[in-house]
């Protein structure tokens, strides 16, 4: 399916809906549903037939198959349905199913469907000298070759289905259509890799979508997978990427807050001087902690990136504010010791029990609030600094890129939403059999591309800002 721009969107409220999902259009009657969830493991038998006998002769006789059930009025082709048959009929199914086919076609197809799930199917066709593993793997390989809609081993297995429609009595085609008896006549016969089946593939796939959707068993279909779950192990999956070993800016950015410490002595008595150096340390010390503690490839530097990418937007801000509010600077570090206050105070007031060995100390916050003046002046907001909201700061700071890509990507770490969540912590399983479902990284092997390059990014917009306003060596400039 084509991705849609996000021009394409529809907004409400604070959601964007695609075409698909307007809940005052499409959406209002969608019903989703996954291939290999619900539908595929109610016809494994058929996929069975097709991949042991080859497509052109397996759907011969699934077609004879078809015709003889049909005869008997148990066409149907779920084995959800199958199993809802009366225990005559199941007998009658699956012993003209055996005309038809090997013993040996459905054999592994026991492993799962045990006796306590269908004993008929079971006595029919288990084996006791069939090789476990193989069934197993052979198993896999069809779930492997089917597991999309649009695999050319799914399509066969709508072909047949198809037809157990139009024998039953449940298709009838329109005397004005075309394709689709051209298609349920003629699909047998070519091969995949012929001009005329990509025409052919899609009126068969959407045929079999629009009959079988509201013939699927989910409780069926979990019951099989749970099964095939039980009998392989899981096989997670791995991206690997490579360490940034490009470490020479920061070696460059390391000499020259060496530099700045030792210059600029006319300005260390400003407030200016402390906010705007203050949040240049702050930041720098966040990215020397990333880099030295070798944090580029796991979760901590995506935390601290969106860290620094917030702090740097901060501090363009309020320069930017300084025209028109020459104490931006005395209320930015006010706006900061409100937040710590209402803290301390709670601490204090004995609202909540913190440990002694918790990460703050009261005694210390509360010196902290009160080192510029007496708290009973110190007023908390509990709104954004100077009541802008974050996404405008951005904005005004002609920095909306960084917001709208490393500031809302860093969001979903800081806050533990599921994408980030499902990139750090889940593995995908490469089993088959397992539905290619995720497993968590218990092991934490999962490591992240590094955020090293994103760094120096923003430590190089934090120097050209600062730059007019502090003194930078000459050697910064030389590449």
């Amino acid at each position: 399916m084509d991705r849609i721009e996000l021009s394409k969107h529809i907004k409400k409220g604070d959601t964007l809906y695609t075409p698909y999902t307007d809940p005052e259009g499409l959406g209002s009657a969608l019903s989703l549903s996954s291939w290999s969830q619900n539908w595929l493991p109610e016809f494994l038998w058929i996929g069975l037939i097709i991949h042991k006998y080859g497509r052109k002769i397996g759907l011969e006789r699934i077609y004879h198959i078809i015709d003889e059930l049909n005869s008997w009025s148990i066409c149907v082709p779920q084995f959800s349905k199958i199993l809802d048959l009366e225990r005559e009929k199941r007998e009658r199914f699956w012993s003209i199913v055996l005309k038809y086919v090997d013993r040996d076609v459905l054999a592994s197809f026991t492993i799962v469907v045990t006796p306590d799930i269908d004993d008929v199917f079971y006595n029919f066709f288990f084996d006791y000298s069939i090789n476990i593993d193989e069934s197993i793997s052979e198993l896999f390989t069809i779930i492997k070759e089917c597991s999309k809609f649009h695999d050319e081993l799914t399509t066969d297995i709508c072909f047949a289905l198809d037809w157990f429609y139009v024998k039953s009595g449940r298709l009838h085609i329109s005397s004005g259509v075309d394709l689709l008896p051209q298609a349920l006549t003629a699909y047998y016969k070519y091969d995949h890799s012929d001009e005329i089946m990509r025409t052919y593939r899609p009126v068969i796939r959407s045929t079999f979508q629009g009959l079988c959707s509201i013939d699927s068993s989910k409780e069926f279909s979990k019951l099989i997978w749970g099964r095939l779950g039980e009998v392989s192990e899981c096989n997670p999956l791995i991206i690997l990427w490579d360490g940034s070993e490009k470490m020479k800016f920061f070696d460059k950015i390391t000499k020259v807050i060496d530099y700045i410490a030792a210059t600029n002595d006319d300005k260390k008595m400003d407030e200016k001087y402390a906010v705007i150096m203050g949040l240049t340390c702050y930041i720098y010390k966040i990215y020397r902690e990333i880099s030295e503690k070798k944090l580029e490839n796991n979760i901590s530097g995506r935390i601290l990136f969106r860290t620094m990418v917030e702090s740097y937007i901060n501090l363009k801000y309020i320069m930017l504010q300084e025209k028109e509010i020459p104490d931006v600077y005395n209320r930015f570090k006010a706006y900061g010791l409100g937040k710590y206050k209402l803290v301390m105070a709670k601490m204090r007031e004995g609202k909540y029990s913190v440990s002694d060995d918790a990460q703050f100390h009261q005694r210390i916050m509360e010196l902290l609030v009160n080192e510029d003046m007496d708290e009973a002046f110190v007023n908390t907001s509990f709104g954004y600094f100077d009541k802008t909201q974050i996404n405008k700061k951005f904005t005004l700071c002609d920095e909306l890129m960084l917001y709208e890509i490393y500031y809302e990507y860093g969001t979903n770490f800081t806050h533990g939403f599921w994408g980030a969540i499902r990139e750090t912590s889940m593995l995908i399983c490469d089993n088959p059999a397992h539905n290619y479902h995720t497993v968590p990284d218990y092991y934490a092997e999962q490591k992240l591309r590094s955020v090293q390059d994103d760094c120096d990014m923003i430590m190089r917009k934090l120097f050209e800002l600062i730059s007019g306003y502090i003194e930078l060596p000459d050697f910064y400039y030389v590449e």
